[in-house]
């Protein structure tokens, strides 16, 4: 497909503020579906997996928008699995709700090409956003089926009181990277921090980053679409570089649950830890000053440089009997306005605004996650974000396995692949 052939650039141009030419609609990659002459009466159903702070900035802006005098919206909230599990069926049904809370990239991608969302391209005519944004907010065709509104970074994070007495200088290279693990070890430090028993999924996060390090980002994208595979030797050369660093890992890890892998972490039994910002919801309040992140270090600068970018967003369904109503709530919600709303009703400055035209005051961690990503040759999302959540779980197999080096990595792969090909047959 032309999307996974697609190079990602952030970029930083600004262009005009969105704008609405409020044409048909399409369901995108089937067949058209009609929308009505007119939007149906009563209130645009708007359907969200967020939660306690997230939801009320979502109510606020909500709320805000119904003020305005247009149409009405109003929110609905379910927890994060049961919307996962629904899904399918709320897109499919011959009433669904109208707009959801979703992300960017392939899972996206595959619910467009399915025909199940609606084209938003007279949304996007004029937005603001970054070139790879929308890369991320396309289907297969190159029609726009998503608004984005935020995202955020991942980062190595570490405790500086920790690092300063072990006299560990942060890295930008993986030579540094290597002397600062030594450094830590030195000191009776467990260098690099882990818990997989209750999260496997953290350690797609050190694949993510090693592959996009040693290979960039277009073959991460190209690996995890199913184009190439993972006993390749691309592949097999991303665990030749970790197997420099394995041993500097928590080998207790595949015993530990996240909390008590961040507890450690916390307590400096541990010196670092591989996370997106919300780590920070799981940081001693009181201690905040204390703990910084950076970003994973270069291996090879010919490489172009891949950075995770994980974004949320909007998305409408083709089914939708309102679909003007659909399509002028999502063009509120690109504005800067509403994004202003969102990101000063969250408070917790571990996400940045989508619209590079929000007046808003970042937090030092958001501003610092902003230049790394604004400097990057491509983005990506997650491992299941980029795949599937079907996907997943063989990379929390074959990682975990690699973790406690229970097979030698030949195996692992091979098994991983295979494993892969079973996934993707059933899909």
């Amino acid at each position: 497909m032309t999307f996974r052939k697609r190079r990602f650039t952030l970029g930083t141009g600004l262009l005009a503020a969105v704008s609405l030419s409020l044409t048909g609609c399409l369901g995108t990659g089937g067949s058209p579906v009609t929308p009505p002459a007119e939007d149906a009466d009563g209130p645009l159903s708007l359907q969200s997996r967020l939660a306690d702070g997230d939801e009320a900035a979502l109510q606020t802006v909500v709320d805000t928008f119904n003020s305005q005098g247009g149409g009405q919206v109003e929110l609905n909230t379910v927890n994060n699995e049961t919307f996962r599990a629904q899904l399918p069926s709320y897109l499919t049904s011959s009433n669904p709700p109208d707009v959801y809370t979703y992300y960017g990239g392939a899972n996206l991608r595959d619910l467009a090409d399915e025909g199940l969302l609606l084209d938003i391209s007279d949304v996007w005519k004029d937005a603001p956003f970054s070139d790879g944004l929308r890369a991320l907010s396309q289907d297969s065709s190159g029609n726009e089926v998503f608004v984005p509104t935020s995202y955020y970074w991942l980062g190595v994070y570490y405790k500086k009181s920790v690092w300063e007495a072990s006299g560990a200088e942060v890295p930008t290279t993986w030579d540094e990277f290597l002397v600062a693990n030594k450094a830590l070890e030195a000191n009776g430090v467990v260098p690099i921090g882990i818990g997989v028993s209750d999260a496997p999924w953290l350690a797609s996060a050190w694949f993510d980053y090693l592959n996009l390090r040693v290979n960039g980002p277009q073959f991460h994208i190209d690996l995890l679409a199913g184009e190439d595979s993972f006993d390749s030797p691309e592949v097999e050369a991303v665990f030749d570089k970790w197997d420099e660093i394995q041993p500097y890992f928590d080998t207790s890890a595949s015993g530990l649950s996240f909390p008590q892998a961040v507890t450690d972490f916390t307590q400096g039994r541990t010196g670092m830890f591989l996370a997106g910002s919300w780590l920070q919801f799981n940081l001693p309040a009181e201690e905040l000053d204390d703990y910084d992140y950076f970003q994973f270090p270069i291996i090879d600068d010919s490489v172009p440089l891949g950075e995770e970018a994980p974004t949320d967003g909007f998305m409408a369904s083709a089914r939708t009997d309102q679909p003007n109503l659909a399509k002028e709530f999502l063009a509120y919600l690109a504005s800067p306005e509403a994004q202003k709303v969102m990101y000063e009703a969250n408070g917790s400055g571990t996400l940045i605004p989508a619209n590079p035209n929000t007046e808003t005051d970042l937090a030092p961690a958001a501003s610092k996650g902003q230049a790394i990503l604004e400097k990057a040759d491509g983005l990506t999302q997650f491992f299941n974000r980029d795949s599937s959540d079907a996907l997943q779980s063989t990379a929390d197999q074959a990682l975990t396995q690699y973790l406690v080096k229970s097979k030698a990595t030949p195996l692992i792969l091979s098994e991983w692949q295979a494993e892969a090909e079973k996934v993707r047959a059933a899909e």
